[in-house]
This record gives structure tokens, C-alpha cells and sequence, in this order.
């Protein structure tokens, strides 16, 4: 079911969820007197197992998939590329804030590994095509 249609699927997961749910324990830590520490949430060992293996399941069949590693590495290169070209030229290519931290750090590489860390998805992808791709980006593109 869980790897099936879109309803089935979401049955499925729906009863994980709430057997999961059901099999949380409250375990109380009593070598902690302060409340947010003493009580810590936890799950019945068989239930525990049962998530174990199914992360190990989801790990095999969808997060080593052809597809999802075919992304995978798509967005390693564009990283490494938006990175690359940053680098190249900081103060032409880093939002101005950013530059000026930059500066501010003595150029520590740090700075651009952090911006591009802080990117989504979309602006990630939005920054890659304007710098790579030759009929995307406007002078008008708010970045």
C-alpha cells in the first residue's frame, strides 16, 4: 500500500501514524528536577523495531532510487557550480548584504557556503539558471 496509488498510500499512512502515536511512552528522567528535561518522550521497543524497518525500506526504495539519485546529484552539481561562481567573483555575484559580510570576515568562504546553504530549492535553482542558463535572468530579476 505504501507504495502504491495516492489513497491507499495515504491510508497507510495514516495507520503508521497513528500506531505509532499509540506506542509513544512518557519516560520520566527523576536525575532531572526540571521538567523540560525530566519527561522525555519515547517509543515501545516493537514499535521502534517496526520504525526501523521502515526506514531502512524507504532508505532502499526510495531514497537510492535511480530517480531521487538522478536529483541527487543534479543538485550537487548546481551547488557546487552557484559556489564556484560566487567564489569567483564575491562582489559581483553575492546580494550586497551578503558581500558585506564577506568583507566583514576577512573573505571567509564560510560566508558563501552559508547563503547557498539558506537558499531553497527554487531559489537555488531560480540563481543556477540565471548564471548558466542563456536565455533565463533579466536585469529586472529581483535577487
Amino acid at each position: 500500500m505504501l507504495f502504491g496509488s495516492a489513497a491507499p498510500r495515504k491510508h497507510a499512512i495514516s495507520r503508521l501514524v497513528g500506531y505509532f502515536v499509540q506506542h509513544c511512552l512518557l519516560e520520566d528522567k527523576t536525575e532531572f528536577e526540571e521538567p523540560l528535561i525530566r519527561y522525555r518522550a519515547a517509543m515501545d521497543p516493537s514499535a521502534t523495531v517496526l520504525l526501523k524497518a521502515l526506514k531502512k525500506l524507504v532508505y532502499r526504495r526510495v531514497i537510492r532510487s535511480p530517480a531521487v539519485q538522478h536529483l541527487e546529484f543534479k543538485g550537487q552539481q548546481m551547488v557546487v557550480a552557484v559556489f564556484e561562481a560566487f567564489a569567483s567573483e564575491p562582489e559581483a555575484f553575492l546580494p550586497r548584504g551578503t558581500f558585506a559580510l564577506f568583507e566583514r570576515e576577512g573573505g571567509d568562504m564560510r560566508v558563501i557556503c552559508d547563503h547557498i546553504a539558506g537558499m531553497t530549492d527554487s531559489y537555488l535553482l531560480k540563481t543556477y539558471e540565471r548564471l548558466f542558463s542563456p536565455r533565463m535572468g533579466s536585469v529586472f530579476d529581483h535577487l
